[in-house]
């Protein structure tokens, strides 16, 4: 997780009910009073009846359309972080014997808590370490056709093997593909029964549909400004929050804008990415220093949402990478300040 740096001197930030408020910036940080540890189900959810191997369906393109799985699978790997996310909602964590690591990180997601983020890994995501996943002794594989969709042949002569779509927007199917996997189909869809209810509650308690929300991605030279057809967008729309009409497009996850020190220079357009609240989330660590820059300049300053005090920096394993239902909650917790007082 990757959270901008508080800074000393007269721009100081100060922690507001268990949030970082920095009032001379207009934005504040969210979820610093998430508990990890207390994301994940402590029980396993209990199996649907029947025999003990099962039958689960590949996403879309994978060649064979079924595979046999067992039912109370004990040692599972995974490799997509949308299946991590599934399997930790389930109560199923402790069953996950290895887990391909998220590009470019050295370890798991920490907002699942420390048992997952305990994980050893088994390559990364794009490249998963066949050997590793064989040494793991898996008896179930968790895949995506949108990562690896090359591996299957080779995936499904360690274990039964389960692919499910590219995550994103679909993130819902993709956890119904994960209860079929593990024979928990009647736990998923009361938990998404579960998670509808939720979101609807929080976007009437809190006059969620007169306000339009930005979804921004800072990397470490890019500005990256979320359209209609994505993780965090899908989440948005469960609790009824409009976007600004910069942010309707469904051709493309995102546009995006240059934030070097040259695009700054040259007073780069920001407002596609300016609504009544903004939530701004940091890709990398690097993107995590830049931010403040980017932040700082006059471009961003110009920005109505700032200008109000509206801009919340988020956690972007949750809002970005997550791509499940524990991350779907940490959105939905998140957008309970979408009618906070102006300033």
């Amino acid at each position: 997780m990757h959270r901008l740096r508080r800074r000393s001197g007269p721009h100081r930030s100060v922690a507001i009910d268990g949030h970082t408020h920095d009032p001379d910036r207009g934005r504040r940080v969210l979820g610093n009073a998430r508990k990890p540890d207390e994301s994940c189900a402590r029980e396993a959810a209990a199996t649907d009846p029947g025999p003990p191997t099962r039958q689960a369906h590949n996403a879309a393109g994978v060649n064979p359309d079924v595979a046999q799985v067992p039912a109370e699978p004990q040692r599972i790997v995974v490799l997509s972080g949308d299946q991590l996310d599934a399997l930790c909602a389930l109560g199923l964590q402790s069953r996950v014997v290895g887990a391909a690591l998220p590009d470019g990180s050295s370890s798991q997601p920490s907002y699942l808590g420390k048992t997952v983020h305990d994980l050893p890994g088994v390559g990364t995501r794009n490249s998963p370490d066949l050997r590793a996943v064989a040494a793991a002794r898996p008896d179930l594989i968790l895949g995506s056709v949108a990562v690896t969709p090359n591996l299957y042949p080779q995936l499904a002569a360690i274990a039964p093997t389960v692919f499910t779509a590219a995550p994103g927007a679909a993130w819902e199917d993709n956890l119904r593909g994960v209860g079929a996997a593990t024979a928990r189909s009647a736990a998923v869809e009361a938990l998404l029964s579960a998670f509808t209810q939720r979101a609807r509650e929080v976007g009437a308690k809190h006059d969620a549909t007169h306000f339009q929300a930005s979804i921004v991605q800072l990397t470490a030279s890019t500005m990256r400004v979320y359209g209609a057809r994505n993780f965090p967008a899908s989440v948005l729309s469960a609790v009824g929050v409009d976007r600004p009409a910069a942010q309707r497009f469904t051709d493309k996850a995102y546009l995006e804008i240059g934030t070097t020190d040259a695009d700054l220079a040259r007073g780069t357009d920001f407002s596609a990415a300016d609504a009544d609240i903004v939530y701004v989330s940091c890709a990398s660590p690097k993107a995590t220093e830049r931010a403040w820059t980017i932040l700082d300049s006059d471009s961003w300053r110009k920005l109505s949402a700032n200008r109000d005090n509206r801009v919340f920096v988020v956690d972007d394993e949750i809002w970005q990478t997550g791509e499940g239902l524990v991350a779907a909650r940490g959105i939905v917790d998140d957008l309970r300040w979408i009618n906070a007082p102006i300033n």
